[in-house]
């Protein structure tokens, strides 16, 4: 689903202007934890994608690789290896076997990391760590907290805004929502800041897209201004609550209450 939805926002950013997607740094100082086990970067900031990298002995061992299961409850990231399987011969597996698991991006925090075989017995448990802020660092005009994220609004489920802030602070938006008749339907804009905390009123746009002979169609969409769009993080003070005020063509502005998705 995570690959549909961003094929989806790419195609709305298509004429309208250019999308940045974020990868990971292939070589970063790491964190040797514990098992031969590894966490990278070594340093790591809200604006940093954490990989860890496990360098145990499922092969030969009774389990297979992938697929691996990631969970988060509260601040506890818990990784479950592989799966069951028959014991593969020694001379089938690689001399020194490792799994590359990519965690993502993490709002800065404190951490615990846990590493569970299949079987739920641990290779390591409750490991510690931080997260710093991208932002401490930074002073005006570059805003201080970063945004990103999906944000929705609990009292009222099944639409939703997905965030996007670059270390230069440049922000798209890509809002998820749904037409009476139950078809989803997307809109993107690009504020740029006002404040450290508001930002400028931009155009909300959505677009067509003629379907191709491959997945995703190569032609052009016709992106449409259907209204405007700016966002307000002031609530609070924190990075976890904002409100988006938005107007459509010919009706009244409105003001919607956003919060940060948690698990």
């Amino acid at each position: 689903m995570r690959s549909g939805i961003l094929s989806v926002v790419l195609a709305l950013c298509l004429g309208i202007s250019a999308c940045a997607v974020a990868q990971i740094p292939p070589f970063l100082p790491v964190d040797v934890l514990t098992n031969g086990a590894t966490l990278q970067p070594a340093s790591r900031t809200s604006a940093d994608n954490l990989r860890l990298t496990v360098k145990d002995t499922t092969c030969g061992k009774g389990y297979t690789g992938n697929p691996y299961r990631v969970r988060v409850v509260q601040n506890g990231i818990i990784v479950t290896l592989g799966q069951v399987a028959e014991v593969a011969p020694p001379s089938v597996c690689p001399a020194t076997p490792d799994e590359k698991i990519d965690l993502g991006q993490l709002p800065a925090g404190s951490y615990t990391l846990t590493v569970n075989y299949a079987t739920g017995a641990p290779m390591f448990s409750n490991y510690p760590f931080v997260v710093l802020d991208a932002r401490v660092s930074k002073s005006a005009p570059w805003v201080r907290l970063d945004y990103s994220g999906h944000w929705w609004d609990p009292a009222d489920p099944g639409w939703g805004l997905f965030i996007w802030q670059d270390a230069t602070d440049n922000l798209l938006a890509a809002w998820f929502t749904y037409t009476p008749d139950g078809r989803p339907l997307w809109y993107v804009f690009q504020p740029q800041w006002e404040t450290n905390t508001v930002t400028q009123i931009a155009v909300l746009a959505t677009t067509t897209r003629i379907a191709g002979p491959i997945s995703p169609p190569q032609t052009t969409g016709t992106p449409a201004a259907v209204g405007t769009a700016k966002l307000d993080f002031t609530n609070n003070g924190t990075a976890d609550e904002g409100k988006i005020i938005y107007t459509f063509n010919g009706a009244s502005t409105l003001t919607r209450t956003i919060k940060r998705f948690k698990p």
